[in-house]
């Protein structure tokens, strides 16, 4: 917010910036679908999906109650997804990065890549190497969580990133 406080002629009018914090509390329900993925993440450290009962298709984020193909309930038939896979593809990103939630340069240097899942889920997350020349599209990567509980909860973000493994 900002208010001219001299507006004589001739003058460059000056402006007094005013900063407001206000916390922003609330709750809200995630429902029975994306409630059972941040339960799973949470607890136990394990990726989950939904699985369509006619299709068999999986589908990851978000569960849904009813399959986008089949347009049928679902139900509640949940299969654990394998926690390692390949790197399908990878991008690197240029800095400086705006990052418009921090302010300044872009605080996370992981480069984001869609991973195939070793049952041939894609999932989109970010990597933990973060030179691009020892990169390449194919490699063996898995899943690093986060250890402390207290910030668990936050679905799939409880992954910190995929750690390339020895194939």
């Amino acid at each position: 917010m900002a208010q001219k406080s001299s507006t004589k002629k001739g003058k460059e009018p000056e402006y007094i910036r005013v900063k407001f914090d206000f916390p922003r509390r609330y709750r809200w329900s995630t429902g029975k679908y994306l409630g059972k993925l941040y339960a799973e993440a949470k607890e136990n450290k394990k990726l989950v999906a939904n699985r369509c009962p006619k299709c068999r298709g999986i589908l990851i984020h978000p569960p849904t109650p009813v399959c986008p193909w089949c347009k049928v309930d679902t139900g509640w038939d949940w299969v654990e997804l394998p926690q390692t896979g390949r790197i399908f593809q990878y991008t690197y990103q240029v800095y400086p990065l705006w990052d418009p939630h921090e302010g300044g340069k872009y605080s996370n240097p992981h480069p984001p890549a869609i991973i195939l899942l070793d049952n041939g889920v894609y999932l989109r997350h970010r990597l933990e190497e973060t030179d691009t020349k020892k990169l390449r599209e194919g490699m063996r990567v898995q899943a690093v969580w986060e250890e402390d509980y207290e910030k668990r909860g936050q679905g799939l973000q409880d992954i910190l990133y995929f750690r390339i493994i020895e194939e």
